[in-house]
């Protein structure tokens, strides 16, 4: 299976909102990462069909999306931020509705085996409107898995979930993503090293980089380094300085600090991580 983008670009009147995108997509699990407003939802719902291009094109196998219609939706699921449940359906009630939109009849097995799967089994007779915000999420990866679809897209499905429900989703997504593509739209660092075969940082409208999580890590290589220092400096430095944060050890107080000059003659190179990049890209570390 490949998916290809071909210089997708959308424009609205004042903004371009993605401008030339290439990438080429195949089974695994791709992590879609870059700030609020960088394009990452707007692709998102090009790929699924809820956007129309101002140019390029998205093709499956070589053939236009847009021309395989019925036979790429029922290959596709997808799972928005905002799922819109009925507040006043049951968990079973709401797939039962989407499996009805998706044409999917006899779905009662396949239900039932879904919400076991996400874990809502046991809950699956009480409303929507009681789920917490992981239970909505958990739901909404049934939702998005109803007909077996091979191509999963995610638009930040970790989002203001609390650390134990956020590895709860990343142990799902990672069974899931397995001979399937998965593509995730996120800004939250931690998520991307978790689960991701690939990374493709967007940013304003741009594909800046992509490639396997080892090869995206490893282009901060020569750029991240540490330094050993007093508490008072290390705090009036990190504020005065965007790329660089505070570590407190066991030992002391370290100073970490992401750019390509060696900052001081007695800082050393460290490893990068995939936050370190992000710094580099965008200036800023992602947390939340």
């Amino acid at each position: 299976m490949e998916l290809k983008i071909k210089e997708l670009t959308k424009r609205y009147k004042n903004k371009t909102a993605l401008d030339g995108i290439d990438l080429t997509l195949g089974n695994g699990v791709y992590a879609l990462l870059g700030p609020n407003g960088a394009g990452k939802s707007t692709l998102m719902n090009i790929i699924v069909g809820l956007l129309r291009q101002t140019s390029g094109s998205i093709t499956l196998d070589s053939r236009e999306i847009l021309s395989l219609g019925a036979d790429y939706r029922t290959r596709l699921g997808f799972m928005p931020q905002d799922m819109g449940f009925y507040p006043s359906f049951t968990g079973e009630e709401m797939m039962r509705y989407f499996a009805a939109v998706k044409g999917i009849k006899n779905a009662r097995h396949e239900i039932d085996e879904l919400l076991k799967f996400v874990n809502l089994a046991d809950d699956k007779k009480r409303k929507c409107c009681e789920y917490s915000g992981g239970m909505k999420r958990r739901l909404g990866i049934a939702a998005a898995l109803l007909g077996g679809p091979d191509i999963l897209v995610f638009d930040e499905p970790t989002a203001g979930l609390d650390p134990k429900e956020r590895m709860r989703f990343r142990n799902i997504l990672s069974r899931i993503g397995r001979g399937k593509l998965l593509l995730i739209a996120t800004h939250i660092v931690s998520d991307v090293e978790s689960i991701a075969d690939n990374v493709i940082l967007l940013d304003r409208g741009k594909a800046v980089q992509s490639g396997t999580l080892a090869e995206v890590i490893s282009s901060a290589e020569g750029c991240v380094w540490e330094l050993d220092c007093e508490d008072s400096f290390a705090d009036e430095y990190a504020l005065s300085h965007s790329g660089a944060s505070v570590i407190k050890t066991a030992v002391g107080t370290r100073l970490h600090i992401v750019q390509s000059d060696k900052p001081f003659d007695d800082a050393v190179l460290t490893a990068p991580t995939l936050e370190d990049v992000y710094m580099l890209h965008f200036g800023q570390v992602s947390v939340q």
